[in-house]
């Protein structure tokens, strides 16, 4: 499977432009407003010459009405890269070609998750009297991650002269992938049981695996179908082969993704999503298997598995929790049911916006599973407060946080908080070190 991030052909969406509707310009107004009010003015007062001076703005609406713009007006929009990195830059470009000579005026809209460079504030050109076609750059920097449209192409165009404007729909831009922006780690979390966790070392122990260890004498317990029956033949006594147990760990991601309809909800979510990525990317290198399992306004799961193929899938799982944060309106469901393995280790990346999460997290690990939580500090996102009371709600907030906190270790789920300025990797270290105390303690405690 190709590198997402390399870049690839250019994409385009194009129709042929429609009729569209049509609007007067300002001046259109004000002409029969001059020319009629003077012909009233006329009749009223008696006052011919009045008339007469009313006659050139008729003459120039009846002029401008004669021509709205162009009968063939199409466009496209095409973009260089469809799958990018957070914080890139995305270089497209429209081209946009008509009949004859004509003002045109451009505007892509409607786009989201990206913002203008060039030009900016907005997407638009204002083109003087001419013709086509015209091929008009412009450069966009990728904002947040997820499935985002660019919007779609108008134009404006009319005579030179004419006073009537024909507005129209030329084209849908393409849709363009923004991938997490990376973060580094370089250790990985270990889970309560002793397992190879790391897919490259061979574990010493003995157990059920596919890599062969030794060929023993059958003994009461062993199943059956460890039974070597070359062997057992050849010597006229029941042999098992005994093997070393799966040099792969398995890692459920759980991903809060519950969010308001604000910026900075969906800040706070890209956040997670760039934890959660960074540590399914150490493991997938270390060829542990790698499960996601997204949960909020919308679902998304991936049951674990490894391998490059296993990396580009949780992408776009990804990409698809990224897109519903931009679009308020997508809502993306899907019914499946969830299998979470055994010996799985569960990390929930979460900014502690939900009850239900919490509630979840503490029923996995109350199952059995070693379970774990990334905390994102969204504190930073927080409005400024403008007076007493707003800050009193601020600190409310952030006492609400540290005892949700409290609560998840007290229930045995360890957490570390992941701030902007260190990142996840010194997240990681802080719950490798409170896993480390955790199993001492219970070790410890544990009847001898």
């Amino acid at each position: 499977m190709a590198d997402p991030t390399a870049p690839r052909s250019v994409r385009s969406g194009a129709t042929r432009g429609q009729d569209g509707r049509r609007h007067g310009d300002p001046r259109l107004s004000a002409y029969l407003v001059g020319g009629f009010g003077a012909l009233i003015a006329a009749v009223a007062t008696g006052h011919h010459e009045l008339a007469a001076l009313g006659a050139p703005f008729l003459a120039l609406a009846a002029a401008g009405l004669v021509d709205g713009g162009p009968a063939r007006v199409v466009g496209t929009v095409t973009v260089r890269a469809d799958r990018v990195i957070e914080d890139d830059l995305i270089e497209g470009e429209a081209r946009v070609d008509w009949d004859g000579e004509a003002e045109v005026d451009v505007m892509l809209t409607g786009w989201r998750g990206v913002a203008p460079v060039d030009p900016a504030p907005a997407i638009g050109w204002s083109l003087p009297a001419g013709r086509g076609p015209v091929t008009l750059p412009f450069r966009l920097r990728a904002r947040s991650w997820g499935v985002h449209d660019l919007g779609t192409l108008w134009v404006r165009v009319r005579t030179p002269g004419a006073l009537v404007v024909r507005e129209r729909k030329l084209a849908s831009a393409p849709s363009v992938r923004v991938l997490p922006a990376p973060l580094r780690l370089d250790r990985l979390l270990k889970p309560a049981e002793p397992r190879a966790v790391a897919g490259m070392h061979l574990s010493r122990s003995r157990g059920p695996g596919t890599d062969f260890a030794e060929l023993r004498p059958y003994q009461p317990g062993d199943r059956l179908r460890d039974l070597s029956w070359a062997t057992s033949a050849r010597l006229g006594e029941p042999w098992v082969t005994v093997h070393h147990p799966e040099r792969t760990g398995t890692v459920l991601l759980l991903l809060d993704a519950f969010f308001w309809n604000e910026r900075r909800s969906a800040e706070g979510l890209a956040r997670a999503a760039r934890a959660a990525w960074a540590v399914a990317s150490v493991h997938l290198r270390a060829q542990d298997r790698v499960g996601l399992l997204a949960q909020g306004r919308t679902a998304a799961w991936l049951p674990p598995q490894g391998g490059r193929r296993a990396r580009w899938l949780l992408l776009d799982e990804l990409l698809s929790v990224g897109g519903a944060a931009e679009d308020r309106w997508r809502r993306r469901w899907r019914d499946a049911r969830v299998m979470v393995p055994a010996d799985a280790l569960i990390v929930g990346v979460t900014s502690l916006g939900s009850h239900t999460f919490l509630r979840d997290l503490l029923r996995y690990r109350r199952t059995g599973h070693t379970t774990v939580a990334l905390v994102i500090d969204t504190s930073d996102l927080l409005l400024d407060p403008a007076d007493r009371v707003d800050a009193a709600a601020r600190r409310i907030r952030l006492a609400q946080r540290d005892a949700e906190r409290h609560a998840l270790d007290r229930g045995g789920v360890p957490t570390a908080l992941v701030t902007t300025s260190e990142g996840a990797g010194a997240a990681i270290s802080a719950l490798r070190r409170r896993m480390r105390r955790l199993h001492a303690s219970r070790a410890a405690a544990a009847p001898r």
